[in-house]
């Protein structure tokens, strides 16, 4: 009887090893994609504060979103946008005295994930904050200034 058995634990480990193997990945990857989704999250608040003081348009803003250098992550995925006083969008380059809001948005984001068997691509959620124009880079002089 001993004979037949000879293997079978290094069949049961083989099997329930990667079973678990997948799991404990499948939990690194959800925890890397919070930290992900949390992270852009806090960007988007960080470059729609950016966007109401900086001047219209400003390469910064884009920028600020990805403040923790997530993979995959560039600045074709912000979105910003100059809103009047009703909430619609003025377009490309708005008159400043016209600007009452500006949003800023993460679009066509997708986070790859890395797990054994089952690698998976996972669009993210929308992040978009909207926040009041402020100076929007003009100083009391009326000077546009730099952020």
């Amino acid at each position: 009887m001993k004979q037949k058995m000879r293997g079978l634990a290094m069949v049961e480990f083989a099997i329930t090893s990667s079973v678990l193997m997948t799991l404990l990945f499948a939990c690194f990857e959800f925890g890397r994609a919070m930290h992900t989704y949390s992270a852009l999250n806090e960007g988007t608040r960080r470059a729609a504060r950016l966007a109401a003081v900086c001047p219209v348009n400003d390469p910064k803003i884009a920028a600020a979103v990805n403040f923790l250098g997530v993979p995959g992550f560039n600045n074709a995925n912000v979105s910003v946008t100059y809103l009047d006083v009703n909430g619609a969008s003025l377009g490309v380059a708005p008159p400043l005295n016209n600007i009452r809001y500006v949003r800023v948005s993460v679009v066509n984001f997708n986070l790859s994930f890395f797990i054994p068997f089952a690698s998976q691509v996972a669009g993210s959620p929308p992040f978009t904050v909207t926040l009041p124009a402020e100076s929007l880079g003009l100083s009391d002089t009326g000077v546009i200034t730099a952020c």
